[in-house]
């Protein structure tokens, strides 16, 4: 997995992507939160779930599936009648829940990512794997792999979100 806040760079990135006007810091913040959800998941390990599992590590909440019924429930619940419209809303909340799992395939560690749970349990990476996989644990991050994920990380996630959100800043507010 890339690190939990290295998860919260994309929706961050793709909030000046969207119309101003649905974007409200509460909704980047939901965005960041989705983007972390899905690592909830390792609970499991305390209740004896193992990791190839369907509902193990990178599996259901991982899934296209999870991410769209979390971004409906939210979209509904929290951010029913908000302006910018629902669809846009769900779409920030979708992108941002399902950019967990596809940072997760881009990592060099682990058994890949159930992206079509509850439907399929195969797991999946993308070919190319440039991300250092993060240690499940906050100990182990205190460590030289620490630093490696972290420049990994800085390198491969919040270096193209920082242009990605100048650019859009840049447009959004001179275009």
């Amino acid at each position: 997995m890339s690190s939990v806040l290295t998860h919260s760079a994309i929706p961050l990135a793709l909030s000046v992507c969207f119309p101003q006007a649905a974007v409200s810091p509460t909704l980047v913040f939901a965005g960041a939160v989705c983007s972390i959800i899905p690592d909830l998941d390792v609970i499991g390990f305390r209740f004896g779930i193992r990791y190839g599992e369907m509902l193990g590590h990178r599996g259901f909440t991982h899934s296209i599936v999870f991410a769209a019924a979390l971004s409906a429930l939210l979209t509904f619940t929290l951010f029913r009648n908000s302006p910018g419209g629902n669809w846009v809303i769900f779409l920030f909340l979708f992108i941002s829940t399902l950019s967990h799992s596809l940072l997760d395939m881009l990592t060099n560690g682990g058994l890949g990512v159930a992206l079509f749970a509850p439907f399929s349990n195969d797991r999946y990476f993308f070919p190319w794997r440039p991300i250092e996989v993060s240690p499940i644990g906050v100990a182990s991050f205190f460590s030289k792999w620490g630093i490696r994920v972290i420049l990994s990380e800085l390198r491969w996630v919040w270096l193209p979100s920082t242009v990605i959100f100048a650019v859009g800043y840049i447009v959004r507010r001179y275009g």
